[in-house]
């Protein structure tokens, strides 16, 4: 799975190319996925014997045409989500990795996710401060309330996270993978 910070990044980048969505409620949607145990993702989705979830039988569970605006949103949040998922398990390893410090493990492992969250942060911005007040007065019937407060706490942890002080801007190339996230994206968007 993406780190939550690529997520954040993905669900923005898909917000500036799709604007049928309300934008708080998608912001909850597509965090709620992260804040499920494997237990209760199998419990809403066709999970296959490797793990994998069938992102489209989910999207289709759905009438958008008859859905308001702030539950389809939560809705396209949380395919968008699971989408993402897929598409990082599978396209993630395309990144190339420019590792010149010979970093080990562990510390390889840290220092790409700290990369990633920097060049996420970096593209975010101030993007989802604007909406706090609106995302805390989210409210929804198609996911337990639990879920969707479990979504607030943990969005509202992510925008207090600060940005890592130190990065290794040469193991992955800021274009690069900020191409990887516009794919996805352009990809994602055809899907609809």
């Amino acid at each position: 799975m993406p780190p939550i910070s690529t997520v954040m990044h993905f669900g923005k980048k898909f917000m500036e190319s799709y604007d049928k969505v309300d934008i708080p409620n998608f912001i909850i949607g597509i965090i709620l996925p992260s804040t499920l145990n494997d237990d209760q993702l199998e419990e809403l989705h066709n999970v296959d014997e490797d793990g994998n979830i069938d992102v489209r039988e989910f999207y289709e569970k759905f009438d958008f045409k008859t859905m308001s605006l702030k539950d389809s949103s939560i809705v396209l949040g949380y395919y968008c989500h699971l989408w993402l998922d897929e598409y990082y398990k599978f396209n993630a390893s395309k990144l190339k990795i420019h590792n010149k410090q010979n970093l080990k493990g562990e510390e390889l492992n840290s220092a790409v996710k700290n990369l990633l969250n920097y060049y996420d942060k970096k593209a975010i911005g101030s993007f989802y401060e604007k909406y706090t007040e609106d995302i805390k007065a989210v409210q929804s019937y198609i996911f337990a309330a639990s879920n969707i407060d479990n979504s607030k706490k943990k969005l509202l942890e992510y925008l207090n996270e600060t940005v890592p002080d130190e990065v290794i801007t040469g193991l992955i190339k800021e274009e690069q993978y900020m191409s990887f996230i516009r794919e996805g994206c352009g990809k994602i968007i055809k899907s609809l």
